[in-house]
């Protein structure tokens, strides 16, 4: 089949993204599949400050700003002009965005606009010779209120796939609702007809598996484990990373990096949580402070090495913590099966982190997980068969850093954990490299 891939999200800053939408880009592409088109995940989530959309100007108007000289530039200012008008009100989903709920009108908006939007041309599905469009569904349907805009764009494209006659695969998904909002049943709803249109619609966890038992019933969803799993072999290779020297990417090209990286000793790796910023309100010196404190009683109490991995952007927060407590740090444009083997050789990673868990559980480096932005962390803990499936507080107060430690601890000195961990991933990686069979089953 020639397959449009919905949802490569390798453009982000993002340890997960990048790892999973290549495991799963390597699993769809065979000797019988080929993917040729590519729909990034660069301007689905957010708003990215380059839309340019208003409501009832027609498509002739769009051309001609298209062919103006300083357009790129003009776009900004009007968008931004836009954004002021609506400080304080609403902009997305509003008639400064294409996206709707109303999956039709969503499509008529964004034909109309892509004179003036070009870089929006990759959503457009009408230039793709292709048969199916499969879908990493990964973690973008977290139910929330406000809707997430990639949730609701992602469904646009499989809508319009559809209604082209293609066939649709929903796969490596995760359904949740968001711990920090309202339930937002309208949504819900909305999906039932996209969700239920779909050829074959892939859980990656049985949390998730539930959720859409429960809320959509009529589809016969399938479950397999993420396709990061896929990469037990490749993290478990020949090839090891005793230092960072020969990995330092751009953004830590100092005289330090090349020898503070030592991993030939134990050490601990501690990231931050996918909830971070909602947590903190905006304001992110409160995360600084929990985890400088975190990160100065791991050191003090577990008596080794100990780095701070920035794993997605939520997490930039921590290069403070890294000055503040004086602790290394793997950076966020660190390659990635670099940064996931030194996670995969931890004696103990801490993190809210669901795909850097997989990558650090690749190896059998036990977690002492804190919650996250849905049911992740506890999600991926049942996956991998942990006795106690705990999530710690994702700012931890003092009490809460003893527990981690204390759990951290018993997790180290456990006899027979790791091998535990890494033989029931090995088990999860066979298993994720059968959803490749969905697409054969469906032609």
């Amino acid at each position: 089949m020639k397959i449009v891939y919905l949802g490569d999200n390798r453009n982000r800053g993002n340890y997960g993204c990048r790892g999973t939408s290549t495991a799963l880009s390597q699993l769809i592409s065979s000797q019988k599949h080929e993917i040729v088109g590519r729909i990034t995940g660069k301007y689905t989530n957010y708003d990215t400050g380059e839309l340019f959309f208003l409501r009832g100007i027609s498509k002739s108007t769009y051309v001609r700003l298209s062919r103006f000289k300083y357009w790129p530039y003009l776009r900004r200012i009007l968008y931004m002009f836009h954004r002021f008008k609506t400080r304080g009100g609403k902009f997305l989903f509003s008639k400064y965005d294409f996206a709707s709920l109303d999956f039709d009108r969503a499509i008529e908006n964004l034909i109309t606009c892509l004179p003036a939007n070009p870089h929006l041309k990759e959503f457009d599905l009408r230039q793709y010779d292709f048969d199916a469009l499969v879908v990493n569904g990964e973690g973008s349907f977290i139910f929330a209120t406000p809707p997430w805009r990639e949730s609701v764009v992602e469904a646009m494209e499989i809508y319009w796939a559809k209604k082209l006659g293609k066939k649709v695969f929903f796969m490596n998904s995760m359904l949740s609702d968001d711990p920090f909002s309202k339930h937002n049943q309208k949504t819900i709803d909305c999906m039932q007809k996209i969700f239920n249109a779909c050829d074959a619609v892939c859980v990656r966890e049985y949390k998730s598996l539930t959720y859409i038992n429960k809320y959509y019933p009529t589809v016969k969803a399938k479950y397999f484990p993420d396709a990061l799993f896929t990469w037990y072999h490749l993290i478990n290779d020949e090839h090891q990373i005793l230092n960072g020297k020969y990995y330092i990417p751009h953004s830590s090209e100092r005289d330090e990096a090349y020898f503070q990286f030592d991993f030939s000793e134990p050490y601990v790796c501690i990231s931050g949580s996918s909830a971070i910023i909602g947590a903190c309100k905006g304001d992110l010196s409160v995360a600084v402070k929990a985890y400088s404190n975190l990160v100065k009683k791991v050191k003090c109490n577990l008596k080794m090495n100990v780095f701070l991995v920035n794993v997605c952007e939520g997490d930039e927060f921590l290069n403070k913590v890294s000055i503040y407590t004086n602790t290394p740090i793997i950076p966020l444009d660190m390659p990635l099966i670099a940064a996931a083997k030194i996670l995969a050789n931890a004696r103990v990673y801490i993190s809210g982190r669901y795909h850097p868990a997989i990558m650090a559980s690749l190896g059998g480096t036990p977690c002492v997980f804190m919650g996250s932005n849905s049911h992740k962390t506890s999600a991926v803990q049942e996956l991998l068969n942990y006795d106690d499936v705990v999530e710690y507080k994702l700012l931890p107060a003092e009490q809460d850093c003893d527990d981690i430690i204390k759990d951290a601890k018993k997790k180290i000195g456990q006899l027979g954990l790791r091998e535990k961990i890494q033989k029931r991933a090995y088990e999860l990686s066979t298993q994720a490299e059968e959803m490749i069979k969905v697409l054969e089953d469906v032609q």
